[in-house]
């Protein structure tokens, strides 16, 4: 366990993280001057840095602090080679500094939609975006760094992310969609702030992580009751009535492992 950390890519879920890290030292990077102010203003250490700059000025905080890595790739880029490097190079940066423990955000879209049924954190991969592979060489990556340098690796992988100020009606109500038989993935900021700061006061020695909600109702369902609840134009969905049929991301072990009962289980909770 490091007193420092370091949230690289502080968005929407590295500032409900650092609320709940107040009592550490932390240090936070932006590409925004304004934001480094307000970073500043909240009592962390901000670093101006853009993935493939000079790190020198972040590198500075590497020894023994525990860096969580959370630089989204984009998803609508076709092509990620670049930053896959670029990210893999930092990673490398941070374990020749002796970095203590890193925790990588990565995603549950590393399965792809192909596979059906339960999905556990035993589960091969099978990335189908350019994002999903990009994601998956990383961990791959810092995999090896935890096996043949002792560096203390957690993968995390999220569900779709909701919390009190997005929720993913937001962008389907009123549309016509398909698949209203697949099942749904979500997990609330607030479940995956106490997973990040378990992992990071204790470091378990599990390596991939899950989280997610327990239950999965189907998108047609939950998102038409999601937009009554929230007095919005409902989605309609086809297939709806038809059987479940999709991935059910696992995250049970996970929550287990952290000594976390999840407090938004379902989905209807998030809402």
């Amino acid at each position: 366990m490091s007193n420092k950390v370091i949230i690289c890519g502080y968005g929407w879920l590295g500032g409900y993280l650092a609320n709940a890290l107040e009592t550490r030292s932390l240090i936070a990077t932006t590409r925004d001057k304004t934001k480094a102010r307000t970073i500043q203003e909240n009592g962390i250490t901000p670093v101006l840095y853009t993935l493939g700059d000079d790190s020198a000025a972040l590198a500075s905080h590497f020894h023994r602090a525990t860096l969580v890595l959370n630089i989204p790739p984009g998803r609508k880029k076709p092509e990620l080679s670049e930053f896959t490097q670029q990210m893999k190079a930092l990673i490398d940066k941070a374990v020749k500094a002796q970095i203590t423990h890193i925790v990588f955000i990565s995603t549950t879209s590393v399965y792809g939609d192909a596979n059906n049924g339960v999905i556990d954190e035993t589960s091969t991969p099978q990335p189908e975006t350019a994002s999903a592979v990009a994601h998956v060489a990383i961990e791959q990556h810092l995999l090896f760094h935890a096996t043949h340098n002792h560096c203390k690796v957690n993968i995390v992988r999220l569900a779709g992310l909701t919390g009190p100020d997005r929720h993913p009606i937001n962008s389907l109500r009123g549309k016509t969609l398909q698949a209203g038989n697949k099942p749904v993935n979500l997990v609330h900021v607030h479940d995956v702030v106490a997973a990040l700061t378990s992992m990071i006061a204790q470091v378990p020695t599990q390596k991939v992580f899950h989280l997610c909600s327990l239950s999965h109702p189907k998108r047609g369902e939950y998102y038409t009751h999601a937009a009554h609840q929230r007095n919005v134009e409902a989605p309609e969905f086809s297939d709806t009535e038809l059987p479940l049929h999709g991935k059910q991301i696992d995250a049970s072990q996970s929550w287990q492992a952290l000594g976390i009962t999840p407090e938004y289980a379902h989905p209807n909770q998030m809402i």
